[in-house]
């Protein structure tokens, strides 16, 4: 079992909350990060969360508790160690700012093996063609229903 918590771009200070609302706007989508959960998971207890977080410095491995009326929780019947273990042997590689503009403000669809940014890392990680151009909302749509439509042009 997979959970991934798709933020909803709510966060507390006024800065981090313009960056949301700037990767919200610009991939044009209601979620602004994501994060991969090995194992089933709910609100309120700790977590641990692997993701690539531009506040974080890229890959890495954090207990959060999450709260519904940050996060949306998706869970997936696959087996999580194999993602699981994509993410974590790539803890400590930088956030990819750059492929993330590329990919999703020009769509030019760069990725750098090397950087990662949370929704390309997460995707990586469960086998998805073109990580690079799925976008928070894009993994979002792809993993709740199985929209195939999402994928084509990638």
């Amino acid at each position: 079992m997979v959970t991934l918590a798709f933020c909803k771009g709510l966060a507390n200070d006024p800065w981090h909350r313009l960056q949301d609302a700037g990767i919200r706007f610009a991939t044009r989508g209601r979620y602004s990060h994501v994060e991969f959960i090995a194992g089933a998971a709910d609100f309120g207890q700790p977590l641990e969360c692997l993701s690539s977080s531009g506040r974080d410095g890229g890959v890495r491995s954090k207990v959060m508790v999450l709260k519904p009326a940050h996060w949306d929780l998706v869970q997936l019947a696959i087996d999580a160690d194999g993602p699981a273990d994509f993410i974590r042997s790539r803890i400590g590689a930088r956030y990819d700012y750059t492929g993330l503009l590329l990919s999703h403000v020009l769509a030019f669809g760069r990725h750098d093996e090397d950087r990662w940014f949370c929704s390309e890392i997460i995707a990586a990680a469960l086998g998805l063609p073109n990580p690079q151009r799925l976008s928070p909302q894009l993994l979002f749509d792809v993993v709740t229903w199985g929209h195939r439509e999402a994928l084509k042009g990638l």
